[in-house]
Formats: structure tokens, sequence, C-alpha cells
């Protein structure tokens, strides 16, 4: 054991960089019906659009929320040095992949929740 390194790919968060990011966009996705259901009102969602510098370079991001944000606000995030797309303010998702894969397990799902359902009247005693 003596003289071995051990190598870890884990960050710890406080390998994050701290840096302000300013809005530039914040635009409301419609819902439709005006955002009446069964349940009652559901608020609008709004999508915002962030800029960041890291590294000089300029990066972009967005987040979701249900109340207007005022363009130009700053405010604080962190992002990750090694990558530097990576930060804090972004919603999780955000991400194309998170979505698909998502959006393939529920179909997955109701496709084997109706097998099972068609199968339920072969399997009466």
């Amino acid at each position: 054991m003596l003289g071995m390194t051990v190598s870890s790919n884990v960050q710890r968060a406080d390998d994050w960089v701290s840096t302000r990011a300013t809005i530039i966009a914040c635009e409301q996705r419609l819902l439709g019906q005006e955002n009446l259901t069964n349940e009652g009102y559901i608020p609008p969602e709004y999508v915002v659009t962030f800029l960041y510098s890291a590294d000089g370079q300029t990066f972009k991001g967005t987040y979701r929320t249900n109340s207007p944000q005022e363009c130009g606000h700053n405010f604080e995030i962190l992002y990750d040095p090694k990558h530097p797309h990576k930060n804090t303010g972004s919603d999780v998702l955000n991400k194309r992949w998170i979505r698909m894969i998502a959006a393939a397990l529920g179909v997955i799902t109701v496709l084997v929740a109706i097998w099972f359902w068609g199968k339920e009247d072969r399997f009466q005693w």
C-alpha cells in the first residue's frame, strides 16, 4: 500500500468556480386552455436564458420558472472548470438525452402495461 496513489473520477463540489450569469431572455411557454385543468389553475411556465463567461469563453444556460424574470438581472452560479458548459444554473431537464430516455421509458411502460392487461383475460382461474 505504501507508495501507491489512488485516482478517482469524483470531483468535489468545492472544485467548481463561482461566476456571475446575466439573464438575456425570458419567454413564456403557452400551456393552452388558459392554464385551467380539472384540478384548478396551473401557473404559466417561463424559460429563462442566461450567459456566463468561463476561461475566456461565453456559455449559455437555461432554466424553467413559474414567474417572469427581468432581462439584465445578474445572479451567481458555479461551473465546472474541467467542463465549463456544466453549471449549477441550468435545469437537468433541459438536457435532450434525459428527455429522450424519459420518453422512451414512458412508452415502454405503457406498452408493457397494455401487454399485461391483454394477458389478464388468459390467466383467469
